[in-house]
């Protein structure tokens, strides 16, 4: 008898203890490893100006790459990176330049409290960075590189944001010559997007 007494005892707190166990098991395993972090207010912003699919009108001024200047259009494609923390950027074009296709990818870097940028192209070796900051309406990018063998410093500027489209601008030093334009951008929001566009951020 006192044997049974005990199994029965064993029994019962058993069946106490098991369901307790299973239920912090749940909770265990519902609750996420890790925790991913929002996009930080700056990329949110960004994103609301320039996610999207546009088209362009290239204008290019005569320049030591492209005597003769010219015009092109294309279609730029901004989407987000994972978890909102970037910008994907496609670009292909015709025209001055002949066939141009290049990709890129902006972010926000909270340390440093700038934009990085890094951009990649078929009329460029290797791959360009740039730093950016806004500077009242306009958001600016400086960037040093080499083309032809000569030194180079660009400054590219997004501005006149809209609803509907924004500029692009892109101002050139060669061989430390005086800053120039090259090229401007007109991009415009393709017609199927027009309707669903949101206000750009103040």
């Amino acid at each position: 008898m006192e044997t049974l007494r005990v199994t029965m005892l064993v029994l019962a707190v058993v069946a106490l203890v098991l369901p307790a166990a299973s239920q912090k098991e749940k909770k265990q395993k519902a609750a996420p490893a890790w925790s991913a972090p929002k996009p930080a207010p700056e990329m949110e912003k960004l994103a609301r100006m320039m996610v999207g699919t546009w088209t362009s009108t290239e204008k290019h001024e005569p320049s030591p790459f492209n005597p003769a200047g010219g015009a092109g259009k294309g279609v730029f494609k901004v989407s987000l990176g994972p978890g909102g923390h970037s910008l994907i950027e496609q670009y292909n074009s015709r025209g001055a330049m002949g066939k141009f296709n290049g990709h890129g990818m902006t972010f926000w870097d909270p340390k440093a409290r700038v934009f990085r940028g890094v951009w990649c192209d078929n009329m460029t070796a290797g791959c360009e960075v740039s730093v950016g900051q806004w500077e009242g309406d306009n958001l600016v990018f400086l960037s040093e590189g080499e083309m032809e063998g000569k030194k180079t410093k660009l400054k590219m500027i997004y501005s006149g944001f809209k609803a509907n489209g924004f500029d692009f601008g892109i101002d050139m030093s060669v061989a430390e010559a005086p800053m120039a334009r090259t090229m401007t951008i007109k991009y415009t929001r393709a017609r199927a997007q027009v309707a669903a566009a949101p206000a750009p951020a103040q």
